[in-house]
C-alpha cells in the first residue's frame, strides 16, 4: 500500500509534511587512516569541488606529529554533507588493502562528463576500478568507480560520457547530488 502511494506521487507529499517535523540531518562520516584526513579533504575539494564549511582539530599531541590530527572537517557536496576525520580508534576499521568490500557506498552524481570526473580523480591519485557502463540502478545514467588515495570507493554517476555521448550523440545535464 505504501509503495503504491509513492508511485502515485505520495512521496512528495510525505517529504513536504516531514520538512516541518524533521530536525535531523544525515551526515556521512569518512574516517581516514591518521594522519591522512587533511590530504583527503584537499583531494575532495580539488577533485569533487567539495566546499569546506566547518573544521575542528585535535590539540597538537606528541612531538612526532608535524600537524594536529583532524577531529572533523565538514564538507558540502551539493546539498549533502560529509564529515572527514583522522581515524584513531579501531572502531572504524578500514577494509584490507585490495579488498573490494567496504561498509559504505558513495554515489556522486555529477553535472560533468563521468569520464572527465574519473580522469580528474585519477590525475589526483585515485585508481579507476573498471570502465564506464550504463547504470542499472538509475536508468539512462552511466557510472564508473574510483578508489581514492585513502581507500574510499566512489561511484561516479552522470547522464553523459564522452564514449556514450559519441555513440548516441545526446547529452542531457544531470543534477549534482550524492545518493547514499
Amino acid at each position: 500500500m505504501a509503495d503504491q502511494e509513492v508511485q502515485n506521487g505520495g512521496a512528495e507529499k510525505a517529504i513536504a509534511e516531514a520538512k516541518g517535523k524533521t530536525t535531523l540531518d544525515l551526515i556521512v562520516e569518512l574516517a581516514v587512516e591518521a594522519p591522512k584526513a587533511e590530504d583527503a579533504v584537499q583531494f575532495y575539494k580539488a577533485v569533487f569541488d567539495a566546499v569546506e564549511i566547518e573544521r575542528a582539530t585535535y590539540p597538537k599531541r606528541k612531538a612526532d606529529q608535524e600537524r594536529p590530527l583532524l577531529l572533523s572537517a565538514l564538507l558540502q557536496f551539493g546539498g549533502n554533507k560529509v564529515m572527514v576525520n583522522d581515524r584513531l580508534e579501531d572502531d572504524f576499521k578500514a577494509p584490507e588493502p585490495g579488498s573490494k568490500h567496504q561498509n559504505i557506498g558513495l554515489r556522486l552524481v555529477s553535472e560533468q562528463d563521468v569520464e572527465a570526473v574519473i580522469e580528474k580523480a585519477v590525475a589526483a591519485g585515485a585508481v579507476a576500478e573498471g570502465g564506464v557502463a550504463e547504470d542499472r540502478v538509475l536508468p539512462g545514467k552511466h557510472l564508473g568507480k574510483v578508489r581514492d588515495p585513502f581507500g574510499i570507493v566512489w561511484t561516479i554517476v552522470g547522464n553523459t560520457t564522452k564514449t556514450f555521448a559519441a555513440e548516441n550523440d545526446t547529452a542531457a545535464v544531470p543534477e549534482a547530488r550524492i545518493l547514499l
